[in-house]
């Protein structure tokens, strides 16, 4: 009897494992399965243990499965000589400029977030930049009531009903850019300078879900979402809801196009780092909610999930450090340029 439960738990992993190799891309189900992948290691794993009471050559064979899903949910191996070049980051040459980043993301569920909490993370967590998904014009009424531009006093805001609003705010004025397009909710961008000369391009972004007549649209739009990155110069983070994770080939070439995970890349993060669902009494079995930098001069800190109330998704601070190079002796640095 425990080698049908055994089996029968492991067919149930399969399909996640399946979409997951498949890349995870479209038609549906296929996306959606592929999310399930953290869920789905559990249950492997469970299979493994109920057939080690039975048999230890069934347990090692619905090992291999098991041990695949693994292998997907694990943060990337370090490359050699990043650790090496991270360290070295933390003793910046004098000539550099250094800065430390504190970016906030969150999907405020259509504007039903707990303002005075969202208020409260910031101040708590002293962050510098905040992305959030799902803005409508009441919560930015009720955030502005509860502080916010205290805290935060520049914002580049579009906010919309239901599910399409976001919004940026920043410590420091805002450059507004064109936002990227070819997505339904709103994308802005915006660049920021913290430091005299260097520029950082603060991008939100909100995918549609990958469900039922979205799914070719999800794909799309995080092709758009790399495109504009890509061709943007200079320090960059990205920020948002994206509706994908690592289980998901199109995010993976996101950050195979030059971007790190702060949840993978960070040197204090908890793991997995998942932020959806986030109900009380409901476990988070994926991670949806990222927060992205450009690679090069980026060592990211930190990385912690949040709670605030009235949200069905956690949100994610990231804790960055970007170093720039010394300034010419003749002119200043280089502008980017808005993304075409």
């Amino acid at each position: 009897m425990s080698g049908v439960v055994a089996v029968a738990l492991t067919a149930v992993a399969i399909p996640p494992l399946a979409a997951r190799a498949a890349g995870g891309q479209p038609p549906d189900p296929c996306p959606r399965l592929a999310a399930l992948a953290p869920l789905a290691t559990l249950v492997a794993f469970a299979g493994v243990a109920v057939a080690a009471a039975a048999s230890w050559w069934l347990a090692l064979l619905l090992s291999i499965p098991a041990l695949t899903l693994l292998a997907g949910q694990l943060p990337p191996a370090k490359r050699a000589g990043e650790e090496t070049a991270s360290v070295s980051q933390q003793l910046p040459d004098p000539d550099q400029a250094a800065l430390t980043l504190r970016v906030l993301t969150l999907n405020v569920l259509g504007g039903s977030a707990d303002p005075a909490a969202v208020v409260r993370a910031i101040e708590q967590h002293r962050v510098d930049v905040l992305v959030v998904q799902e803005l409508t014009r009441d919560i930015v009424h009720r955030l502005t009531d509860a502080g916010i531009d205290t805290l935060l006093p520049y914002g580049h805001l579009d906010p919309r009903p239901g599910p399409y609003g976001t919004g940026l705010w920043a410590r420091w004025p805002m450059a507004p850019l064109p936002p990227v397009p070819g997505l339904k909710a709103a994308a802005p961008r915006a660049r920021i300078q913290p430091l005299d000369g260097w520029p950082v391009t603060v991008t939100g972004v909100h995918p549609r879900p990958p469900v039922r007549c979205n799914v070719r649209r999800w794909q799309q739009e995080l092709a758009a979402i790399q495109s504009a990155l890509v061709n943007t110069d200079g320090p960059q983070v990205v920020a948002g809801d994206f509706n994908a994770s690592r289980d998901h080939r199109p995010f993976r070439d996101l950050l195979a196009a030059g971007f790190l995970d702060c949840a993978d890349a960070a040197r204090r993060r908890p793991w997995p780092g998942f932020t959806w669902p986030a109900g009380r009494w409901i476990p988070s079995v994926m991670r949806l909610d990222h927060v992205l930098v450009s690679q090069g001069s980026a060592t990211v800190r930190k990385s912690q999930v949040i709670r605030v109330p009235g949200t069905d998704h956690r949100g994610v601070l990231a804790v960055i450090q970007l170093t720039f190079p010394p300034p010419s002796a003749t002119s200043p640095p280089a502008r980017p340029s808005p993304p075409g």
